[in-house]
């Protein structure tokens, strides 16, 4: 595409972007009338694939959000930040990274989308804000320490679903960002911009170092860095350290006898760097369970957390570390000899590895104060060993029939792990 296509796009994007800014002065219906019109302005241009076709696609994510503001609850300054997040961060980031699919494919793309991303997502807002007011009177006493909090959710949002190559970002990118940061608006729930700052530059920074590691590709890097700031926010610092644990251990037995498992056609893709996909399948629900603990504080989400936690571990060295026996191990399910790799498969150096891994979690987790009684420990081991074979016997059944993914494999046997955790605490306790 020539660079004068480009560049009127970008401009394009950019006045749409500048519109937002009138926001507060309009009512929802002059809103929808508003991007109605420009729908069809773009819809007869002739050129529709250079130009006119993805600011249509924002066109009609936009309106969709705006009816969605009018009939429910749904935020005028979180219109405003996911059209700034979609236009400004979406331009300068074409510029940096030469207008190739997907947008972000470098760490400079990631840095300068998540700059100019939270910057303009948080003046857009709060200018809103200023004319508006934020609606919620919980907030009302800081309610831009609460917009820069939500800018820094739905930007990392954003930059996430820009890294991850897909047709039609202008539509997947305001709504993905609007609902995130208004999911986290529910709540209710913000911290002061100095630990969201501490709590981003730390996750970022780990996150960049695994990328120049090749243990994480760059929607590894984001997705990460989402989940640590959740985390950090949420839970706290030593949250954050656990899970750190498992992404060092992960990383480090992946590429543990490489050579041996490239040779039987069994190891990672990529040079064992994970991906977006990688990062859920082993920690949303570890994340989910972060937010409840903030939100609530209650005990239970640590027990969940640590569970879910320690089953990711032990599943990944219990896969990385088990390929490795030189012998054959058997299916979980009918203890016949099968082919190393093969979903569902188990060894004695297998099972080793994942107590080992739980065991791992256990005590790191005592050591950081988060637990401090010997039936918490138990809890967090058998709940991770139990896990991981809930991950064969899923990877032996519903894996190997092509039902599931082995990153649903992964998500559901995190998800048993706390459930086995919690379940095991309140019988003990």
């Amino acid at each position: 595409m020539c660079s004068s296509s480009r560049y009127e796009r970008q401009l394009v994007r950019i006045l749409f972007g500048c519109a937002a800014l009138v926001l507060p002065f309009l009512e929802m219906w002059q809103i929808i009338l508003i991007v109605l019109a420009a729908m069809i302005g773009f819809a007869y241009v002739t050129d529709r694939r250079s130009v006119a076709l993805g600011p249509l696609h924002l066109c009609f994510a936009v309106l969709i959000l705006t009816v969605l503001s009018w009939v429910s609850n749904f935020p005028v300054y979180l219109l405003g930040a996911s059209i700034a997040i979609s236009t400004f961060a979406v331009s300068i980031c074409e510029t940096i990274e030469a207008d190739k699919s997907p947008r972000i494919r470098t760490v400079m793309g990631s840095a300068v989308f998540l700059i100019s991303g939270m910057i303009s997502a948080f003046i857009v807002g709060s200018w809103i804000i200023a004319f508006n007011g934020i609606g919620d009177i919980h907030m009302s006493s800081s309610p831009y320490q609460f917009m820069f909090f939500l800018a820094v959710i739905g930007t990392l949002t954003g930059a996430l679903l820009e890294s991850i190559p897909h047709k039609n970002n202008n539509l997947t990118l305001p709504f993905g960002t609007a609902m995130a940061m208004w999911l986290f608006a529910e709540f209710g729930y913000w911290v002061p911009p100095s630990i969201l700052i501490f709590a981003l530059a730390l996750a970022l920074i780990i996150g960049y170092i695994s990328y120049g590691a090749k243990i994480a590709d760059i929607t590894g890097v984001l997705s990460g860095t989402l989940l640590g700031v959740l985390v950090i926010v949420f839970g706290g610092i030593e949250w954050f350290a656990v899970l750190m644990v498992f992404f060092v251990l992960g990383g480090a037995f992946t590429k543990y006898e490489y050579k041996y498992k490239q040779s039987l056609g069994i190891a990672e893709a990529e040079g064992g760097a994970r991906g977006y996909k990688n990062v859920f399948g082993n920690g949303l629900v570890a994340m989910i369970l972060a937010v409840a603990w903030g939100v609530f504080g209650w005990h239970v989400f640590l027990i969940g957390y640590l569970g879910a936690i320690a089953t990711a571990t032990g599943d990944t060295l219990a896969s990385e570390i088990g390929e490795t026996w030189r012998g054959k191990p058997r299916m979980i399910t009918t203890f016949e000899k099968v082919k190393p790799g093969t979903s569902g498969a188990i060894s004695a150096l297998g099972e080793f590895s994942a107590l080992l891994g739980a065991g791992a979690i256990g005590i790191i987790a005592v050591l950081l104060g988060l637990i401090d009684y010997p039936i918490a420990l138990i809890t967090t081991i058998l709940g991770g060993f139990i896990g991981t074979n809930v991950d064969s016997l899923l990877g032996a059944t519903l894996e190997n029939r092509g039902l599931l993914t082995n990153h649903s494999v992964n998500l559901l046997a995190t998800a048993a792990g706390a459930i086995v955790s919690v379940g095991l605490y309140w019988v003990l306790v």
